[in-house]
């Protein structure tokens, strides 16, 4: 974690992948204390936009306690952090580009039940899905 905030401090794009969410808590600190702190604590003169933090979370049937854990809630509340979970493949596409161009530090946590069970066309070439607007799926009461 913090390799990949040094890295876009200075303006790059940087994609960090932990392989399962369950590992992320010893980053936790740098996440939530370095990385989404960082442009508040310059003041507005810094920031570590490019930054996406990627990992593959929730449990599979066969995973145990250390492969199993859907940390998001921890992250969820932390100014200064956008935490992003897609539903499908054609959205975690989309979702993802979003998170990699988005001026601000991202968790995006990949579901693994996507990885093996669901199946859907997703679409050639580059394309976004807008960060912090729902996919209203069906109305409420």
């Amino acid at each position: 974690a913090g390799f990949a905030i040094g890295y876009a401090s200075m303006g790059k794009t940087a994609i960090a992948e932990i392989q399962f969410a369950d590992y992320i808590f010893p980053a936790f600190d740098q996440i939530v204390n370095e990385a989404a702190k960082y442009r508040y604590r310059s003041g507005n003169e810094f920031d570590v936009g490019g930054l996406t933090f990627r990992t593959p979370c929730g449990a599979v049937g066969h995973g145990g306690h250390y492969h199993s854990q859907s940390p998001e809630a921890y992250f969820a509340m932390t100014p200064g952090l956008k935490v992003v979970m897609p539903r499908s493949p054609a959205e975690a596409k989309g979702l993802l580009l979003s998170c990699i161009r988005d001026p601000n530090p991202v968790v995006f946590l990949e579901p693994k039940a996507l990885y093996r069970t669901s199946v859907e066309e997703v679409p050639e070439g580059d394309y976004e899905i807008e960060l912090g607007k729902a996919d209203l799926m069906r109305a409420g009461a």
